[in-house]
Order: structure tokens, then C-alpha cells, then sequence
């Protein structure tokens, strides 16, 4: 639409001087415009790539500037050479008059192909960001709206969780000292009750919260598998203090043990390993199998999980099941640095 406004403009005199109307007039009209769109097309291609690189403000404009008169530039030079090649077809023009356009036809054009380049620049920086502000607004509601159903489900499912923290601490201590491993086990309990609990006030924990709590749900799970389950974890400094969704690693865990330590006779390792690189965190989980024993790797799970991380991270979080080395399965995330809140908005989780 703007471009053919721009068209209009351009063919506007013609019509008021019918004698200045010439197939050569119109095409070198068309050809402008013509030009200038195929110029904000190239621009937009190198906006969306730059966009894709975290640059400063300041380094984006610059290179931006560069790039609009480099365009600029060319497509003023394929404009200016078709427009003399046109008035040497043109037969109101005398032969014998010959058509050179010089430095001052040239530079007159280039800045008002420059000037337009520019408007339309602001236009469309204006229109995304216009378009990005009000799908952060969506993701907001939507993870409001998450939240507020996976609450609803918590309290249908529970039955006065407090009550049953405060009795499994005292069956605790019930239990004689000698009886150090049940003792352990019902602590173990009491922590992921507890942190279950905590989850209604979070929308994200460091990542340390979350391995203590998964060495936890391990230590319990070893009471079945016994010498079937081993693990190791592998997490520096800076993945520990990482935010990540609360119960987001144990459920991996989780899917780890059902759909690869329990099909496996022998049994196996899981393997959690956690770096930041990039400015991104690499959490990656590790256990034997494949990915055909496992069915429901692209259920409801890992679905609701990618959905989390998406609405609490933006796209460039990920969650992906690959195949590392034969006989293993790896879920993969990535995570950035989490999306800052609405100045006037906050997510509530309660």
C-alpha cells in the first residue's frame, strides 16, 4: 500500500500534463517504485538477520546505515542507466540531443531513494515492534492462564498436602534411630512434598533447588531398582544458579527411569550434565535405551514441558530427544536467560 501511494505521487503530474504522457514516462515511473520496493525487500532480509544477532542499538544502526546506502546506491545506478536507455527510445526527445545523466542527476535521485529507504525502515521497526509487544502480551496471558489450570489441577488432586507433610514428619520421628534408612526415605519424601509445595509460588528456581530435589527422587527410586540404577551429575557453578521451571528436570528424570532403566534387564546410568555456554544453559539427561522404546516421547509430558519452557522462555528454548551413541537417549534443553516481566505485570502462580 505504501509503495503504491508512492506510485500514485509519481504518476499524479502526468495526468494534469496529458501531453507529457509517454510510454517511457510510465515504465521509468514503474521502474522507480519497482526498484525502491525490491530495495525494502533486501532491507528487510538484512534486518531480520541482524534482528537475529544480539548487537547493541548503536552497532545495529550503523550497520543498518551502511547496508540502506549500499542498496541505495545500486539500485539508483540501475534506475539512473534505465532511465537513459529509455530516452534514447523516446522520440520526443531529438536524436541528435545526447542523454548523459551527470553526478548531480545521480546524487539528486540517491537521496530521495535514500529517504524513502529510511521511512519505510522506521514504518516496519515500528510495526514489529508494535507486533512483538503484543505477542509478549499473549505469551503472558497464556502462561497466566497455564498456570492458574495446572493449580486447579493441583488442588483437585491433592488432599490437604500439609496434613500429610506434618504426618510424614512424624512418622519420622516414630522411627528408631537404628532404622537410619527408612528415616532417610521418609525425609526424602517430606523434601519433595515440601518442594512440590513451594512450586505454587515460583515460576522459576535455580537450577541447584532442583538437583537437590531430583537427588532426592533418585535416592527413593533406588529402593526398587537397587543396584539397577546408578547416576552421576555434572553441573557447574553457573548452571546451578541458573532459573529453570520447578519439576521441569525431575520429570525428565522421571521419563529417564520409566522408558529406559525399567525396560533395561541390567539396569543402567543416568547422566545429568549442566554448563552454561553461549549465554544459554545446556541441560542435558542421559540414560540407556532407544528412542523406539519410547512411545510417549512425544506425548503429553514432554509437550506440556516444551509449551513452559516456550511461554517462560521465548522460542529460542528448546527440549529435544536425540540419540547421542548407540543404546542412549538424550533430552537436550536450552535455555537463554528467562523473558523479563511486564514492568506492571507479574506472573501469578497462586
Amino acid at each position: 500500500m505504501g509503495w503504491g501511494v508512492i506510485l500514485a505521487v509519481e504518476l499524479a503530474p502526468l495526468c494534469f500534463a496529458p501531453t507529457q504522457i509517454t510510454l517511457q514516462a510510465v515504465v521509468a515511473n514503474l521502474a522507480f517504485v519497482g526498484l525502491c520496493g525490491l530495495g525494502s525487500h533486501l532491507l528487510r532480509v538484512v534486518l531480520l538477520f541482524l534482528l537475529q544477532r544480539s548487537r547493541t542499538a548503536a552497532g545495529l544502526l550503523v550497520i543498518c546505515a551502511g547496508w540502506t546506502f549500499v542498496i541505495g546506491a545500486a539500485l539508483t545506478f540501475v534506475y539512473m542507466a534505465l532511465v537513459e536507455l529509455l530516452a534514447a527510445t523516446d522520440p520526443t526527445i531529438p536524436k541528435e540531443t545526447p542523454v548523459v545523466w551527470n553526478a548531480a542527476d545521480y546524487t539528486g535521485t540517491l537521496v530521495i531513494v535514500l529517504v524513502l529507504l529510511m521511512v519505510w525502515i522506521g514504518f516496519y521497526v515500528a510495526v514489529r515492534s508494535y507486533r512483538q509487544q503484543q505477542q509478549e502480551k499473549l505469551d503472558h496471558v497464556r502462561s497466566e492462564c497455564q498456570a492458574r489450570e495446572a493449580e486447579l489441577r493441583a488442588l483437585k488432586a491433592q488432599i490437604n498436602p500439609h496434613f500429610l507433610f506434618n504426618s510424614l514428619n512424624s512418622l519420622r520421628a516414630l522411627m528408631p534411630p537404628e532404622h537410619e534408612r527408612s528415616r532417610a526415605t521418609v525425609s526424602r519424601l517430606a523434601n519433595l512434598l515440601r518442594a512440590s509445595l513451594a512450586t505454587d509460588q515460583e515460576p522459576l528456581v535455580p537450577l541447584s533447588r532442583e538437583l537437590n530435589m531430583v537427588e532426592d527422587y533418585l535416592e527413593i527410586e533406588k529402593l526398587r531398582h537397587e543396584e539397577r540404577l546408578c547416576w552421576k551429575i555434572d553441573a557447574s557453578a553457573a548452571a546451578r544458579d541458573w532459573p529453570v521451571p520447578p519439576f521441569a528436570l525431575q520429570s525428565l528424570v522421571e521419563n529417564a527411569i520409566k522408558h529406559g532403566i525399567n525396560r533395561i534387564e541390567v539396569g543402567g546410568e543416568i547422566e545429568i550434565s549442566a554448563q552454561v555456554a553461549e549465554a544459554k544453559l545446556h541441560l542435558n539427561v542421559t540414560n540407556p535405551g532407544s528412542l523406539e522404546s519410547t512411545p510417549n516421547s512425544r506425548g503429553v509430558g514432554l509437550t506440556n514441558t516444551r509449551t513452559r519452557l516456550y511461554l517462560l522462555f521465548g522460542p529460542e528454548a528448546s527440549l529435544d530427544l536425540i540419540v547421542p551413541a548407540s543404546g542412549l537417549v538424550q533430552a537436550r534443553v536450552r535455555l537463554p536467560a528467562p523473558l523479563a516481566p511486564s514492568p506492571n505485570e507479574s506472573l501469578p502462580l497462586s
